[in-house]
């Protein structure tokens, strides 16, 4: 496509440089940009993409589109925003690829994951051919527009027939999903989280509320138990969109580590995943289905044939009368229910290892603390992902919202695992919070191989050998 093609349309200014190059791909990070691609020029929190213009074209860049005008010799297309026409160009270049799709988007604090994945199980069950974006595929939660548009025409032309994607926050306040239309999107919960990012809660309910309207989609599932779904549901209905909304109460609900059951349109349903979480997000799952055209009793056999989701009240067992927990639990809300879904199937002691990561939302951490606190037996303080920050700093501030003393902190997470494995005794259930399937941690710039899962797993093999000496 050239580039005159491309902008057709867009308010800008362009600035041919007498030339009209053939653009093969909208890219955004100079250091992906091949031989005549367009380099997008984005302003994010760090670093500002007007400063690696001579790089991206050193390494092939065909155009630029800009907000400051420059002096380099590739034809420039001038915006005021690049971030409002980069979902633009990005879907235009591939071929609009979510109109020959299926592609439902998930928002919420927690469960996204879950609910994505659930979907995708019931509809293989069924037959049709899935894929997934979100938190287990990518870096980002909702890749960037140019990344996003890509994923979904190799979907297409992979023959895929639905996507399941969650949907950030953070993706719907920067536009990565605009010119992204979605068969259905659904809500699952808000609370307490990214609040480094939006300022305040406000801003945060704001941000996900922009999902619900006829712009993205014409349906919606809506958990509607918290007032931010009725919200949410009543800005949708009057936008004319068709609404399902899904309350949580009375599903009979019983579970333990490995299984739930639930009612369901009339139905009892038993999936093998266990904890308080599961059934919630099986009903969300359930409910899309059915907008996607499922009927019941083929709903019914995709959830009976789940799996277990990597890092989402993942069982594993440490001896015969010992049992562990990892869970992605990373807000004060789904601590808190994690917790009290643990008390709910525990015989003796919950130890609770857990942080908070750095360079993210620190009002959460207090919060977390007297969760923690209230909720678990022992507490043994550890590093999550610092990132920027001394580990040490955040654990103090876990602790001032603690109401008890923890039995102890570790910075070093593997050796609070540890410590943990060897304070357990016969009833007792470790868990293990907030980073579930990640297999790195962020420390100072660095990502260094680090899965709760294996370090536990080893932890616990190196015990039993001992115990065999």
């Amino acid at each position: 496509m050239f580039l005159s093609e491309l902008v057709d349309g867009i308010e800008g200014l362009l600035d041919s440089k007498k030339s009209d190059p053939e653009i093969r791909r909208v890219i955004h990070d100079s250091r992906e940009i091949n031989e005549g691609d367009i380099f997008c020029c984005i302003k994010g929190e760090l670093t500002d993409g007007h400063s690696y213009i001579q790089e991206a074209i050193d390494s092939g860049a065909a155009a630029v589109l800009a907000e400051e005008s420059t002096a380099f010799h590739v034809p420039t297309f001038l915006v005021d925003d690049v971030r409002s026409v980069l979902p633009y160009v990005a879907s235009r270049i591939v071929g609009h690829p979510s109109k020959e799709l299926n592609v439902v988007g998930v928002t919420g604090t927690n469960g996204k994951t879950s609910v994505v994945s659930m979907l995708s199980e019931i509809l293989h069950d069924y037959g049709v051919s899935t894929a997934t974006i979100g938190t287990l595929t990518g870096v980002l939660t909702t890749p960037e527009a140019p990344e996003l548009q890509r994923e979904l025409r190799k979907y297409c032309n992979n023959g895929v027939e639905v996507v399941a994607m969650e949907v950030s926050s953070h993706a719907l306040v920067q536009q990565r999903v605009e010119e992204t239309y979605f068969s259905t999107v659904a809500f699952t919960n808000l609370s307490h989280d990214h609040l480094d990012f939006h300022g305040e809660m406000d801003a945060y309910y704001q941000a996900k509320g922009l999902l619900f309207n006829r712009n993205f989609s014409e349906r919606a599932v809506i958990v509607i138990d918290q007032e931010y779904g009725r919200s949410y549901y009543e800005k949708a209905i009057a936008d004319g969109m068709e609404v399902e909304a899904l309350s949580l109460q009375r599903r009979n609900v019983l579970f333990d580590e490995k299984s739930s059951s639930f009612d369901w349109r009339g139905e009892r349903v038993s999936i093998s995943l266990g904890g308080p979480f599961a059934f919630a997000n099986a009903l969300v799952a359930a409910e899309i289905a059915v907008q996607l055209g499922l009927e019941t009793p083929d709903i019914i056999s995709g959830l009976n044939s789940m799996k277990g989701i990597q890092g989402r009240f993942e069982p594993l067992s440490i001896a015969s009368e010992v049992s562990a927990i990892i869970d992605y639990a990373h807000t004060p809300t789904a601590l808190e229910e994690l917790l009290k879904g643990c008390q709910k199937i525990v015989t003796g002691r919950i130890i609770l290892v857990f942080g908070c990561g750095g360079d993210r939302d620190s009002e959460k951490r207090p919060l977390m603390g007297e969760v923690a606190s209230v909720g678990a037996d022992v507490n043994i303080l550890t590093s999550d992902n610092p990132r920027g920050e001394d580990p040490s700093k955040i654990i103090s501030e876990i602790i001032t919202g603690m109401s008890t003393k923890p039995h102890s902190v570790e910075v070093d997470r593997k050796q609070a695992i540890e410590e943990a494995v060897t304070a357990a005794k016969p009833g007792d259930l470790l868990v293990i919070a907030g980073r579930g399937h990640e297999e790195y941690q962020e420390i100072r710039g660095e990502r260094i191989p680090f899965s709760d899962k294996e370090v536990l797993l080893d932890v616990i093999a190196k015990s039993t050998s001992s115990d065999k000496r």
